[in-house]
């Protein structure tokens, strides 16, 4: 990513995971960082990891080059954890689908009137909670960079994103403005790949599957590994999980009581590593 330096500014990266209504657990989430930090030369060879693993949590099966891939990325982004925040939101397609039943007369699909709802709305509310709160004296600058996908550009995501950002800005008085929103496709931006992982992962530990595959299995030892090693607390330190509830409200759930049931699940496999 290149980018004329602009003081304070910065960078956020949103991606989801669990797009389908039959994944067990559905998240959309970001996180933000200084891009000062983020591009600074001393993290150059997290930046290179693109050119040399495919790092991808969906399609982790346990590939020994793929397992070394995702091991360094967060051995080289672990100094970086301290100045990332994370805003993660939960919700549940079924559920919205359910509350979409009495609009079936208006709506040509049900199916439509559930993505358009949670575009239109969990994005931007997932952007906004890592902008607010910085003063009215630090003027912060942002870029926001998505993973490309087509349902995204279908809906003109990035334009929605910025727009609706910057008029709550202005409209509750906060002191951001959004440069650029833009998309990355998967191996152009090492932040995309940090955001893509990290929602897989918390995925993976709130859902707390019974490992029956060895897709599966590769996932849960790989996680249960970084959390070992103390290579994913200091990421999930600064994150912030919402449930949204059937009245559409958010209320905030806590990470750490899943990581406790996730190793305690796994317990032996845990104590073996």
């Amino acid at each position: 990513m290149t980018m004329q330096q602009e003081t304070p500014h910065l960078l956020i990266c949103f991606d989801e995971s669990g797009k389908q209504s039959r994944d067990p657990i559905q998240l959309m989430g970001a996180f933000s960082i200084p891009t000062t930090i983020y591009m600074h030369p001393q993290y150059k060879d997290l930046h290179l990891l693109n050119k040399e693993y495919t790092l991808h949590w969906k399609e982790y099966g346990g590939d020994g080059k793929d397992r070394k891939g995702i091991e360094k990325l967060f051995q080289h982004a672990l100094p970086l954890a301290e100045y990332m925040n994370f805003n993660f939101i939960r919700y549940s397609r079924s559920v919205l689908a359910e509350q979409a039943n009495v609009f079936i007369d208006i709506y040509e699909s049900k199916q439509v009137t559930v993505d358009n709802t949670v575009y239109a709305k969990l994005p931007e509310r997932i952007c906004y909670g890592l902008l607010r709160g910085y003063g009215e004296h630090n003027h912060v600058q942002a870029t926001i960079l998505i993973e490309d996908a087509s349902e995204y550009r279908s809906r003109e995501l990035d334009q929605t994103i910025k727009n609706s950002l910057n008029i709550h800005s202005l409209y509750r008085g906060e002191d951001f403005v959004i440069r650029e929103c833009d998309y990355r496709s998967k191996g152009q931006e090492i932040g995309i790949e940090i955001i893509d992982i990290l929602l897989g992962i918390v995925g993976l530990i709130i859902d707390n599957p019974s490992a029956t595959s060895n897709k599966k299995k590769a996932k849960v030892h790989l996680v249960l590994k970084l959390l070992k090693e103390n290579k994913l607390q200091p990421f999930l330190k600064n994150l912030r999980l919402f449930e949204l509830q059937q009245s559409n409200q958010l209320k905030e759930a806590t990470i750490e009581a899943s990581i406790k049931l996730f190793i305690s699940k796994n317990y032996d496999l845990f104590n073996s590593l």
